[in-house]
C-alpha cells in the first residue's frame, strides 16, 4: 500500500505543476484580448509579462511544489506512525478485555457450579419415613355429644374454678354464680356469635328481643357476668394494659390438653394468627398482610386444622440466640415432636437455610416459602426469574436441601428437604378464560399449597362465628379467643366421628346443650314475687287489693303507656289490671 502511494506522488506533483502553468496562460490571453477591444472602463491596462518575469514565476512555483511535496511526505509519515500506534492500542485493549473476561469467568461459576455448594445438577435424597403414633388418635364414638368433646378441654372442674374466680372478683352482695350458669353463659355467647347484634342490650329490646336469650338471663344479670367474669385469679399489681397475667394460667392448661387429645399427622404447620383488638395494650401488633391487622400476635402450631400448641407474642426478646428470636420460637414450639421425621410447613417469616439444617438435626423435615435474600441462599439473577413462564421453574440443590423457584402469577420461592427435587406434580389453577387447568410444578410446591394453611383455616373458622362482646379491658378479647379455640378443636374431633359436617350445625347443637345446663330455678322470673312453687294451682292466683297502687307489669312495659293498678296477685304479688292483664300474665 505504501509503495503504491510513493509511485503516485510524482504523478500528483506533475499534475500540480501543469495545473499551475495552465492557470497563467489563460490570464495572458484574456489580457491581450481585452487590450484590443475598446473599453470604457477607467482601469489601468496591465502590461505583458517579460521572459525574465515568467522564468522567475516558474522558479517560484517549483519551490512551492517542493515545499508542498515535503509537507505531504511529513504528513504521510506522521499518519503511518499514528496508524501503527492506534493498531497497537487496539490490540492492547483487546488483550485487556479478554483478560477481564477470563477473570470474570473465573469469579462467576458456571450454571452447574454455584457458590457455597449450590448446584443445578439435581440428585435424589433419602427421606426417612415418619414415626406416627396413631393409637391415641382414635376418633370419638358416634354417640359422643359436642358438649362431651368440649369438656375434654373445659372440664367441670375448670368451669368451677372460673366460677370461684368470678365470685372473688365481684363486689359484696351479688348473687354467686356457678359452673352451670357459666355453661349457659358460654352457650349464650355462641348464640350471639351466630346471630350478632351491634349492642348487647338489643337482645332484650322489644324490637330485636331474642326469646332464647331472655329466657336464660335478665339483662342486668348478663351484664354483671360480663363485668366480673374471670378465668384466672385476679393478678396482684398487674399492668392494666398487659393481658397476659389475666390468661397465662389458662393458656398453660389448654396447651397441655390440646396436645394430649390429638396426635398430629405427618404434616405440621406453623404460622401467625391474629386475635383482633384495637384498644390500648402493650403487646398489640400491626401486621398489614393479615385480614385483621391490629391485635395480639399468636404463634400457632397446627396439624390438619387442629391447634396443637400456641404462644402469645410478648414483645421483643431481651437475649435471643445468634440465629434470632424467630428461630428460637420455632425450635421451642416443635420440641415435643422431635425425632419423629414429621414435615413442618412454614411461611417466609420463619424459613431459612439455618432453620432447615437445625430441624434436620432434630429429626424434623422442613418445607416453606423463603425470601431470596436469606443468608445462605443461592444467587439467581433477576432476569432468569423474570424470564420464567407460567408453570416453569428453576431448581438448585445443596446436599439434602433444595430450592424451587416456580412461576404462577408471580414467582414462588420454596426451600425444602422432605422430597427429592426430581419429583414433579400438578396444581389446578385458573387460566385467563376462567377455567381450571393443570399446571406442572415441583412436588414441594404442591405440598406447600395443600399442607401449609392449617392455621389459616383455624382463623377462618374462628372469625366466621366469633364469640365474646366488646369490652374496655384488654384481656377479655384474648380470653374469648382461647375459649373459641377449645370449641374449634372439639369441632375437629366431631368431624372425625361424624364425617363432613358444618361448623354451624356443631355450634347450634353445642349451644343447646350448654343452655340446658342452667337449672330452671336459676332462670329469670316475672317481676313481682318469689319463684312459683311446683304445686301451685290456679285457685291460689287471684286478685286482691293492695295497700298502694303500682305499675301493671303486663301493660306498662311500653315506653308510651303506663297504667297503674291497685290490685296484685295473691301469690305472685305483682300489680296487675283486673281482667285481661291478669289472664295474660298467668297464661
Amino acid at each position: 500500500m505504501w509503495c503504491l502511494l510513493l509511485w503516485l506522488c510524482p504523478i500528483c506533483l506533475f499534475m500540480f505543476h501543469g495545473a499551475s502553468r495552465w492557470r497563467v496562460k489563460p490570464n495572458m490571453q484574456s489580457a491581450a484580448a481585452l487590450s484590443d477591444a475598446p473599453r470604457s472602463s477607467t482601469r489601468v491596462r496591465q502590461q505583458p509579462l517579460s521572459l525574465a518575469d515568467e522564468q522567475a514565476a516558474s522558479a517560484l512555483s517549483q519551490l512551492e511544489q517542493r515545499d508542498v511535496a515535503a509537507a505531504l511526505r511529513l504528513s504521510l509519515q506522521s499518519s503511518w506512525e499514528s496508524d501503527e500506534e492506534g493498531d497497537d492500542a487496539v490490540a492492547e485493549a483487546e488483550e485487556e478485555e479478554e483478560a477481564e473476561e477470563e477473570e470474570e469467568k473465573k469469579e462467576q461459576p458456571d450454571a452447574d457450579e454455584q457458590q457455597d455448594g449450590w448446584t443445578a445438577q439435581l440428585h435424589d435424597i433419602d427421606v426417612p419415613l415418619p414415626r406416627l403414633r396413631r393409637l391415641q388418635n382414635r376418633p370419638p364414638s358416634a354417640d359422643t355429644t359436642p358438649l362431651q368433646l368440649l369438656q375434654y378441654f373445659l372440664p367441670q372442674q375448670l368451669m368451677e374454678e372460673f366460677a370461684e374466680h368470678t365470685n372473688a372478683a365481684a363486689p359484696q352482695g351479688w348473687r354467686h354464680t356457678s359452673a352451670a350458669e357459666l355453661h349457659a353463659f358460654l352457650g349464650v355467647h355462641i348464640y350471639m356469635g351466630i346471630d350478632r347484634l351491634l349492642r348487647t342490650e338489643l337482645y332484650w329490646s322489644e324490637t330485636f328481643g331474642h326469646a332464647r336469650v331472655t329466657s336464660l338471663f335478665s339483662r342486668d344479670r348478663f351484664k354483671q357476668l360480663l363485668s366480673y367474669f374471670r378465668v384466672v385469679p385476679a393478678p396482684v399489681a398487674a399492668s392494666p394494659r398487659n393481658p397476659l397475667p389475666h390468661v397465662r394460667a389458662l393458656a398453660e392448661k389448654l396447651n397441655a390438653s390440646f396436645a394430649a387429645r390429638f396426635t398430629p399427622t405427618e404434616h405440621l404447620a406453623l404460622d401467625e394468627a391474629m386475635c383482633a383488638w384495637k384498644g390500648r395494650a402493650a403487646i398489640k401488633q400491626y401486621i398489614p398482610s393479615k385480614p385483621h391487622k391490629w391485635g395480639y400476635k399468636i404463634y400457632c402450631l397446627a396439624s390438619e386444622s387442629y391447634l396443637l400448641h400456641f404462644e402469645v407474642y410478648e414483645g421483643k426478646e431481651e437475649d435471643p440466640s445468634e440465629s434470632g428470636a424467630t428461630y428460637d420460637t420455632v425450635i421451642r414450639m416443635v420440641q415435643p415432636y422431635q425425632n419423629q421425621q414429621l414435615v413442618l410447613f412454614t411461611d417466609n417469616w420463619f424459613t431459612s437455610p439455618v432453620l432447615l439444617n437445625a430441624l434436620q438435626q432434630r429429626g424434623i423435615r422442613l418445607c416453606g416459602s423463603v425470601r431470596s435474600n436469606r443468608r445462605g441462599m443461592p444467587k439467581l439473577s433477576k432476569q432468569a426469574v423474570k424470564a420464567l413462564g407460567r408453570g416453569e421453574w428453576i431448581q438448585r440443590q445443596k446436599d439434602d436441601m433444595s430450592l424451587a423457584v416456580w412461576k404462577d402469577q408471580k414467582a414462588v420461592w420454596v426451600l425444602y428437604n422432605h422430597v427429592s427435587p426430581r419429583t414433579a406434580a400438578t396444581l389446578e389453577r385458573w387460566n385467563e378464560e376462567g377455567e381450571k387447568v393443570s399446571v406442572g410444578c415441583p412436588r414441594a410446591i404442591h405440598d406447600y399449597f395443600y399442607h401449609a394453611r392449617s392455621v389459616d383455616v383455624l382463623s377462618q373458622l374462628h372469625y366466621a362465628y366469633p364469640i365474646g362482646r366488646k369490652a374496655m379491658c384488654c384481656w377479655p378479647r384474648l380470653a374469648w379467643w382461647l375459649l373459641d379455640m377449645c370449641i374449634l378443636n372439639a369441632f375437629k374431633l366431631w368431624t372425625m366421628a361424624q364425617g363432613r359436617v358444618s361448623q354451624l350445625d356443631f355450634r347450634q347443637q353445642l349451644m343447646r346443650e350448654l343452655m340446658e345446663k342452667l337449672p330452671a330455678n336459676d332462670r329469670p322470673r316475672k317481676r313481682g314475687g318469689p319463684p312459683r312453687a311446683p304445686g301451685d294451682s290456679v285457685k291460689e292466683h287471684f286478685a286482691e287489693a293492695a295497700g298502694k297502687a303500682g305499675d301493671c307489669v303486663q301493660c306498662s312495659h311500653r315506653p308510651d303507656q303506663r297504667v297503674r293498678s291497685a290490685y296484685v296477685c295473691h301469690t305472685c304479688r305483682a300489680h296487675l289490671c283486673v281482667g285481661e292483664c291478669f289472664a295474660l300474665y298467668h297464661s
